[in-house]
């Protein structure tokens, strides 16, 4: 009984499990919301480059593909 009454009492490793818990909500939202996220994204950059932005999954994946002559 005594080591149950510690083992409940014993605090480390509490942070851990906090931070943990945060990452997984967070990514779990993220995943939730990523389409509005890129959504605003885009615009976001489209107002501030002054015209819309092409921020298209193959554009970006085809990107890295350039080759720079």
């Amino acid at each position: 009984m005594q080591t149950l009454k510690k083992f409940y009492k014993d605090e480390r490793g509490i942070n851990t499990v906090e931070i943990v818990v945060i990452l997984a909500i967070v990514v779990g939202l993220a995943l939730i919301f990523r389409d509005q996220m890129f959504d605003f994204v885009t615009n976001l950059i489209g107002s501030v480059t002054g015209g819309e932005a092409d921020l298209s999954s193959n554009n970006i994946r085809n990107t890295g593909n350039q080759k720079i002559d």
